[in-house]
Protein backbone atom coordinates (compact mmCIF):
# COMPACT_ATOMS: atom_id res chain seq x y z
CA UNK A 1 0.00 0.00 0.00
CA UNK A 2 1.63 3.46 -1.18
CA UNK A 3 1.36 6.35 1.64
CA UNK A 4 0.34 9.72 0.80
CA UNK A 5 3.36 12.17 0.06
CA UNK A 6 3.07 14.87 2.94
CA UNK A 7 1.66 18.62 1.69
CA UNK A 8 3.86 20.55 4.15
CA UNK A 9 7.19 18.56 2.96
CA UNK A 10 5.52 18.62 -1.17
CA UNK A 11 5.01 22.70 -0.73
CA UNK A 12 8.71 23.00 0.76
CA UNK A 13 10.51 21.24 -1.71
CA UNK A 14 8.13 22.72 -4.36
CA UNK A 15 9.18 26.49 -3.14
CA UNK A 16 13.01 25.36 -2.84
CA UNK A 17 12.78 24.57 -6.05
CA UNK A 18 10.65 27.40 -7.70
CA UNK A 19 12.53 30.27 -6.59
CA UNK A 20 16.31 29.60 -8.08
CA UNK A 21 14.18 28.90 -11.30
CA UNK A 22 11.80 32.31 -11.52
CA UNK A 23 14.90 34.37 -10.58
CA UNK A 24 17.18 32.51 -13.68
CA UNK A 25 13.70 33.03 -15.90
CA UNK A 26 14.32 36.84 -15.05
CA UNK A 27 17.65 37.03 -15.23
CA UNK A 28 17.19 35.35 -18.95
CA UNK A 29 14.37 37.75 -19.79
CA UNK A 30 16.12 40.99 -18.44
CA UNK A 31 19.68 39.72 -20.22
CA UNK A 32 17.32 39.70 -23.41
CA UNK A 33 15.29 42.79 -22.84
CA UNK A 34 18.44 44.97 -22.42
CA UNK A 35 20.23 42.76 -25.82
CA UNK A 36 16.93 44.30 -27.74
CA UNK A 37 16.79 47.84 -26.65
CA UNK A 38 20.87 47.76 -27.39
CA UNK A 39 20.03 46.15 -30.91
CA UNK A 40 16.92 48.68 -31.80
CA UNK A 41 14.75 45.30 -31.76
CA UNK A 42 11.24 44.21 -30.81
CA UNK A 43 10.70 41.92 -28.25
CA UNK A 44 9.12 39.51 -31.33
CA UNK A 45 11.99 39.76 -32.82
CA UNK A 46 14.37 38.66 -30.08
CA UNK A 47 11.74 35.23 -29.25
CA UNK A 48 11.71 35.23 -32.90
CA UNK A 49 15.98 34.78 -33.00
CA UNK A 50 15.84 32.65 -29.73
CA UNK A 51 13.55 30.18 -31.10
CA UNK A 52 15.88 30.06 -34.55
CA UNK A 53 19.25 29.35 -32.61
CA UNK A 54 17.11 26.67 -30.67
CA UNK A 55 16.39 25.08 -34.20
CA UNK A 56 19.89 24.94 -34.81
Amino acid sequence: MKSKPDPVKTLIVSFVFSIPLSFLLIGVYTTMLVYAVKTGASEDAMWEFMEQEELQ
